[in-house]
């Protein structure tokens, strides 16, 4: 586990002497850089900074009253063709971190995580059919991931479960959440409408296509192929668009061969 924090230092430019208070953890495709994307936003109006700076966590936190906080795939990301059972189950690391905790649809986060591996990190040249079926990217990899997190989830000094379903359908009560977990104290109503609606899809692929930020994971890999973006659709359910009855068939024997269930997680 360790070993996993040291990566995320050395990845986003930090020193070891960078540690976290907060975690907000997801399985990669979840919806996490929409959420950060929010959060930097709330938080460059409140503290007047920079707004291309939004995505920029360290720096946007460090300038608010917040305390420090760090977005990671806690070892599940795709660039690292991890297989499911290599999965570390040890997260003493978060024992005295707070740790929000971001869910999604697993059949919407495969497709999502198809294309980012096909498009975007090119990591898999295979059909959508047999992506779900890898054991470094596909349903039992996602369900692992959870599975991990639901035996551990009264391991952190605080634990945040939220699903993007639900940012998509109460994004003001979903972020204020999320804002009042992190520490904001009583988040100004006015700042959380103007963040949703800088973080609208439709304002954020165009910001994307701009590469508004100048950061690689919002950026298009490919201008002319929609399925490229890192913002793509932001669908619920649009799975139903790429995946056959018999690939949805083999997602839903997955989980119901974890007996797996959001609900399992608990209320803050």
């Amino acid at each position: 586990m360790k070993n996993i924090i040291k990566k995320l230092f050395r990845k986003t430019g930090t020193s070891s002497s960078f540690e976290p208070d907060v975690y907000v953890i997801s399985y990669p495709k979840s919806g996490r850089t929409w959420l950060r994307a929010l959060i930097g936003k709330y938080l460059s109006l409140k503290y007047d900074l920079p707004e291309d700076k939004i995505l920029s966590t360290k720096m946007i936190a460090g300038e608010s009253s917040l305390p420090k906080m760090s977005f990671t795939h806690d070892g599940s990301g795709m660039i690292d063709m991890t297989g499911f059972k290599d999965l570390s189950r040890d997260k003493q690391a978060y024992a005295n971190r707070k740790v929000i905790l971001m869910g999604r649809d697993i059949r919407d986060t495969l497709v999502s995580a198809y294309f980012q591996a096909t498009k975007r990190i090119h990591v898999f040249d295979g059909t959508i059919s047999d992506f779900i079926a890898t054991e470094e990217f596909g349903a039992e990899k996602i369900l692992e991931f959870y599975d991990i997190w639901l035996q551990n989830q009264y391991l952190p000094e605080s634990f945040l479960f939220i699903r993007y379903e639900d940012l998509h359908q109460d994004p003001k009560v979903t972020l204020g959440r999320v804002l009042e977990f992190m520490g904001e104290v009583s988040p100004a109503e006015n700042l959380l409408d103007q963040s949703i609606e800088y973080c609208s899809f439709n304002n954020l692929k165009k910001l994307e296509a701009q590469n508004k930020f100048k950061k690689g994971m919002l950026k298009p890999a490919n201008t002319a192929d929609p399925e490229s973006f890192k913002v793509r659709k932001g669908k619920i359910g649009g799975y139903t668009e790429y995946l056959s009855a018999a690939d949805v068939a083999f997602i839903d024997k997955a989980i119901a061969d974890y007996s797996f269930d959001f609900s399992k997680f608990r209320e803050q």
